[in-house]
Formats: structure tokens, sequence, C-alpha cells
């Protein structure tokens, strides 16, 4: 895992302060670490720009320059004047050794690499319409692309505001939160760390939250030999109108490791099951029971799986008795963002459309797990799994999971965890990376991916 914070200021500050580290020696090493990129992807003496506001990231990008000159040719264009006093001392030795200053009236095309530097982590609101059109030309450049600390207008989503589009983000000192929402995906490309010349345990500090990487990943394990199908559990699933959902996250869990899996048929379908899939009348004896994927109008009593392990989804949300699993420290909740919508007012939290669930989405999720006891796995782009307050995003899923039926998966995915004595927790943020890693590991084009592909996937993790 790698910790993440909504920004770094009290970090730099504190480099500065207490640990006798100056401003400008930090952003020497903030430099470096986007001078080496273009170092790696471009030939020398190709031509770099780098288009700045007033702030630190600009400072940042005119030293990128600085190190660059001679090797590169390098210009850069202000979008504003009032620069702060670091971007004045580092533009003044720029300046000395051959960087030049160029304007929106030059031939943008002519460069090969663009370095972001207009906006940083803590811009909010509208966005002039002169640097929305500016970023809207540099995102149509055939020019790598460098966005220092985040991507330009990441922040906001306003109407009229525009992103800018990178290859590589040079997050400084500590990744931000803000890289990995949903809204972001598309435009961050490759997040890149720059050490700021002290070791992150030195630089940073305090609670934080989490990305959670492919590599933190722990399978279920049959380490020992003497065992029987009873000391790996017993997963029961409800099966309502839609028998897809309940047979494709009953195989999910028989493939992720539960010793057994029973589906109970609440709407007397026509099931045909794998024959190692057990149906069943009722929840009698059950441990660990999966409900609300395909729920439907069946009719559920709520009440068989209280104070018992559960996974809740779907059509769950809908019902006014989900408050009761939201208290529950036993229950994983997996809605996507519609559903999220319909949980929160139901739980009281206030009503929220699914933009504002998709441009909130930490905040909410973290506001959700702090009132209340269970664990939320907030389905999209990149996951959330929150609990008391702590977020684990998990970013490595991709469009192929987009179908129908992935989300039924990772419900028996998460499942198969619990059954296995994984807490909650570690269920929701294992069953998450599984269900990207079968993703990952699949061979063929993106659009042919199915819930089956994601069973198979589990075979090979």
């Amino acid at each position: 895992m790698k910790r993440l914070y909504t920004n770094s200021s009290k970090f730099d500050k504190n480099a500065v302060d207490n640990l006798g580290i100056s401003e400008l020696v930090l952003q020497e090493n903030a430099a470096r670490a986007v001078a080496e990129v273009v170092r790696q992807k471009l030939k020398s003496g190709s031509k770099i720009l780098a288009v700045c506001g007033k702030g630190n990231n600009a400072s940042d990008a005119i030293a990128a320059l600085r190190m660059l000159s001679g090797e590169y040719d390098c210009s850069i264009i202000f979008l504003k004047s009032d620069l702060n006093q670091n971007a004045k001392i580092q533009l003044n030795i720029a300046k000395n050794v051959g960087v030049k200053i160029a304007d929106l009236s030059c031939d943008l095309g002519e460069f090969d690499c663009v370095i972001d530097g207009i906006f940083g982590s803590g811009f909010k609101g509208e966005m002039e319409p002169k640097i929305a059109n500016v970023i809207k030309k540099l995102n149509s450049l055939n020019a790598l692309k460098i966005a220092v600390d985040i991507p330009s207008g990441v922040g906001e989503m306003s109407m009229g505001n525009e992103i800018f589009k990178a290859d590589f983000s040079i997050c400084m000192g500590v990744l931000k939160l803000g890289l990995y929402a949903d809204r972001a995906k598309d435009f961050v490309g490759e997040i890149i760390q720059a050490n700021l010349g002290i070791n992150d345990e030195k630089f940073s500090y305090g609670d934080s939250d989490y990305l959670v990487l492919l590599d933190d990943l722990e399978l279920p394990n049959r380490n020992l030999e003497n065992v029987s199908k009873g000391d790996f559990g017993h997963v029961f699933i409800a099966c309502g109108d839609m028998s897809g959902a309940a047979k494709i996250a009953a195989n999910s869990a028989l493939n992720m490791g539960a010793g057994r899996v029973s589906v109970v048929n609440l709407s007397q379908n026509n099931l045909n099951l794998d024959p190692q899939i057990m149906l069943k009348t009722s929840f009698d004896n059950s441990d660990i029971i999966g409900f609300g994927m395909g729920l439907g109008g069946a009719k559920f009593d709520y009440k068989v799986c209280s104070k018992k392990l559960c996974v809740v989804d779907a059509d769950a949300f809908y019902h006014s008795w989900v408050v009761e699993f939201a208290l529950s420290d036993l229950a994983v909740l997996t809605p996507h963002p519609k559903e999220f919508s319909s949980l929160m007012k139901i739980c009281g939290m206030g009503e929220f459309s699914v933009d504002e669930i998709q441009n909130n989405r930490f905040e909410l999720a973290r506001e959700f797990s702090t009132k209340f006891p269970s664990t939320l796995v907030l389905k999209g782009a990149n996951v959330i799994i929150a609990q008391k307050g702590v977020l684990y995003v998990a970013s490595q899923g991709s469009s192929k999971l987009a179908v129908g039926g992935s989300g039924d998966a990772l419900s028996g995915i998460i499942l198969a965890y619990l059954a296995n004595h994984f807490t909650p927790l570690k269920s929701a943020i294992n069953g998450v990376l599984a269900h990207q890693k079968s993703a990952q590991i699949y061979k063929g084009n993106d659009y042919s991916f199915t819930p089956n592909d994601i069973i198979k996937g589990l075979k090979w993790l």
C-alpha cells in the first residue's frame, strides 16, 4: 500500500520549518523529477514548452526548463503576470541559461513536449475562458504532455472547465488523493511520485488514506493438508427474479475458494446450477450470506441475515431495511453510484444525484464510513473501500469490467474471502484487487470481456 494525502502543503512547511530544508531545495528535487522524464522520453534538441500560472507548480516547471536548457530548446508561456517570489527567482536564473519567453501567438504545434504548470491541486471554482481555451489547444497537440503535481483542472469538473490530458503526472512529495478520483482517470496518465530529497517516512506523517496495489493482493491459502470443505466456509446466496446474477456470484465464490456454495431460490426460478453448487430452500445453518444481486421483486426476509457475515448488493439498496446492514460491522456493502445515492438517502445522509456522488466520491464515502460501521465498497472506475473514515483506493480496474454481471462476480469473490476467515475490510480490499487483476490478465479484446472471464481469471491469480 502507498499513503495518499489530500495535499502536501503541511509536509512542505514542516520540511522547511522543522527539518531545515529550504523551499528552493524542495523545488530543485521536484524539477529534477520532471526533467528526468523528459530526458527518458525525448531526444536531445527537442523543443520543450512550459505553460505556467503563478504558483509553486510554475516554479517547478521553470526550474525543470533551467535544468534542460542546453540539451533542449526550452520556452515558457506565462498565463499570469503576478508570479510568486520563488517563481521569479527561478525565472531569472532560467533566462540566464537560455530559456526563452514566448506567448500564445507562437506556433504551439512546433513543440515536442508541453509541461503543465498552470494550476495545482488546490485549484477550485470556474476556470477563466482564456485558460480553458489554452488547455484545449494544448490537449490537441501531438506532443509529450507532463503535468506538474496534478493535471490542471482535475480538481473541478465545473461547466466550461478544461482538463489537461497528461501522459505523465509527476506528483510532488506525496501521492495526492485527487489523482485517483474517477474523473481524473482519463487525464493523469502514468503517475510518478517525486522524491523531494527526503525519505517518505521523514517527509510525511500522521493519518492518511491508502492506495492499494496488485502487489497487496493476498490469496486464500490452503497450506494445511488435514482439512475439509467445512474449514473454508459455506456461502449462501439469495436468488431473486434475475437468477443470472446469483449464478455469477455463486460461481465466483466457488472459484475464489469457498468450501461450499448454496443458492436459495426465492422466486421459484428454473435454475440450472453447476453440479458443485447446491440448491437450498432456506438459509438454515448459513453463516455467510450474499443478497441483493438480481433480487428484483422477490420476497426476502432480511432478518435471516441479521448478525451474520454478509455482502449486500444491488437491489438491496432500495429497501428501507438496508439501514440495518449499514449499522452492522459484519456487513460489506457494494453499491455502484446510483445505488449509493439511494443508500445515502435511506440512511438519512441526504439526497445526492449520481453526478454529485461522482464529483464527491471521496468525501461522501468517508462521511458514510464515519457514521456507519459496515465496510463500504463504492464501485467505479477507481473503487473506494471505506471503513471508519479511512479510504482504500484500488485504481487497477479497467473498462473491461464495465459489463453487466461484473458487480455480481465481485460480490461472490468477497463472499469467498469472508468464508476463508478474512475480516470484512480485508475481504473487501482483496476481493476488489482479485476482481481487477482478473481483468488485467485477460488476453482478449477489451470489449469481449464477460463475467465468465472474471471467473476463469480467478484460477490464475
